[in-house]
């Protein structure tokens, strides 16, 4: 069994959700699944201002549609922890 981490990042806690399931969804394609609680963390003090399921409706409704897609970025590169001031992460299992 192989653990993945995965941290959405945004400027607000809906952006660092939404920014988690757009990089979770193609792992559950590929057969992972959450295996903790999302929490959603202030990066600047480090500490957890929102935690729910993954299968919580009120924060489920994020989950981007299937017609939707990502609009292309200019150059990629990972953000920096000071670049947003939160971050969604859960532990996905295969």
């Amino acid at each position: 069994m192989v653990i993945i981490d995965i941290d959405g990042r945004g400027n607000s806690v809906m952006e660092a959700v939404q920014d988690m399931w757009e990089r979770m969804l193609p792992l559950e394609g590929k057969g992972y699944h959450a295996i903790t609680p999302v929490e959603v963390v202030e990066t600047k003090t480090k500490k957890v201002v929102e935690n729910f399921q993954i299968t919580d409706p009120e924060w489920a409704y994020l989950k981007p549609g299937e017609g939707k897609k990502k609009a292309a970025a200019g150059e990629h590169r990972p953000p920096t922890a000071h670049e947003f001031k939160f971050k969604a992460r859960v532990k996905l299992e295969s």
